[in-house]
């Protein structure tokens, strides 16, 4: 049965509050005692919702610089935007520097000796002891992006265009490319293409801002326009109505949207079968360098668009996929009861309904309540 847009909004919304009650997310801290830049760093660590669904499914790492003040709203972003497939399920791990002005630039200015200058030890840090220990303790994959507002923006533009060898993608927000006399646009100015490695992905932002900050915006947008999309791949955006304190809410979620453009295979109400979303993203993978596996949002999400579009076989079948992966998972299980019951298959929905309940009392699930009405339901047919 092929559903109109509007049924199938009022439809999938009784579905979707399983995905917007998706607000928290599993927090944890990690403290490491750096022998690189000598300091006792704490890191703030969010989980995806989907992290205990699987024993093996592995997550892209969003390192978060200030993290004190940044990683809330970060994190909760990010668990939102990729409950609706619009960016990967990621690991965010929220890091702040005690020093900020010396981890933060690349060179060091008259009058800042000592205190200026480290960028290049901090990076080595971040690269060779917090990675590495992240890596031991979560099921962390080979894709890193970094983001940094205002003087960490100006870090995080430095490891956009000097250090592909170790991150793939970039959000800078209102970087104070101003520092030394606007010393990195000098650097992007005399860079020429890398041939060993696709440049990062990179995504600068200004807000409504005075002096050397709109300055060294728009001499970075003249210098960037000048090069080729061999050298640097990148994308920019003003928020004329924010200050340099509003920007980082709403640039990093757009950082994050330019980054992962193109990330969700049907992003309105088109349609795709396992077979093409398995070709959707084996090309997607060419584009970012990096094959990202499909995550349990996207089955559940792309599996039940197929269903209330009238094509239940394409969304058993990518549901059914989705539990190969995520055995563990009680939103799939329990989307797959829906679909059989919408298929008229009350044994499969039933039989899927007892597995997502049984999962959601071992979890705990906040999902509970709706999935017991669920199985309910099938129950007394």
């Amino acid at each position: 049965m092929f559903l109109s847009y509007k049924k199938l909004t009022q439809a999938f919304a009784c579905l979707l509050f399983l995905f917007v009650t998706a607000g928290a997310y599993a927090t944890e801290t990690l403290r490491l005692d750096s022998k690189l830049i000598n300091e006792t760093v704490t890191a703030r660590v969010a989980l995806p919702e989907s992290y205990h669904h699987s024993d093996s499914f592995q997550y892209p790492v969003m390192l978060v610089m200030d993290g004190s003040t940044q990683f809330e709203h970060i994190a909760g972003n990010v668990n939102f935007l990729s409950t609706f497939s619009i960016v990967p399920e990621m690991i965010v791990v929220g890091v702040s520097a005690k020093s900020r002005l010396k981890h933060f630039t690349h060179t060091e200015l008259e009058g800042y000796e000592g205190r200026s200058g480290g960028a290049q030890h901090y990076t080595r840090f971040l690269q060779d002891e917090l990675l590495p220990e992240l890596k031991k303790q979560y099921r962390v994959s080979p894709f890193t992006l970094v983001t940094g507002h205002s003087l960490s923006g100006l870090y995080t533009s430095y490891l956009a265009t000097h250090h592909a060898d170790f991150i793939n993608a970039s959000i800078s927000v209102s970087p104070s490319l101003w520092w030394d006399d606007f010393a990195l646009i000098n650097d992007i100015k005399a860079a020429k293409q890398q041939a060993e490695k696709s440049p990062v992905r990179w995504f600068v932002s200004m807000a409504n801002e005075p002096n050397e900050m709109a300055e060294g915006y728009t001499r970075l947008m003249k210098v960037l326009g000048e090069k080729s999309d061999s050298v640097f791949d990148w994308e920019s955006q003003q928020f004329p109505e924010e200050t340099h304190d509003s920007t980082p809410l709403i640039a990093n979620v757009e950082g994050l949207k330019s980054t992962f453009r193109g990330y969700n295979a049907v992003p309105n109400i088109e349609i795709k079968s396992l077979k093409q979303l398995q070709a959707y993203y084996g090309n997607y993978a060419k584009t970012m360098g990096y094959n990202f596996p499909m995550s349990v949002h996207q089955y559940n999400v792309y599996g039940l668009k197929a269903a209330y579009e009238g094509e239940l076989a394409w969304g058993v079948e990518i549901l059914e996929k989705g539990v190969e992966v995520f055995d563990q998972s009680e939103i799939l299980w329990d989307s797959l009861a829906t679909v059989h019951s919408m298929n008229d298959d009350t044994a499969s929905a039933l039989q899927a309904s007892n597995k997502a309940l049984k999962l959601a009392r071992q979890h705990q699930s906040k999902y509970i309540s709706e999935i017991e009405a669920q199985n309910k339901g099938l129950e007394q047919r």
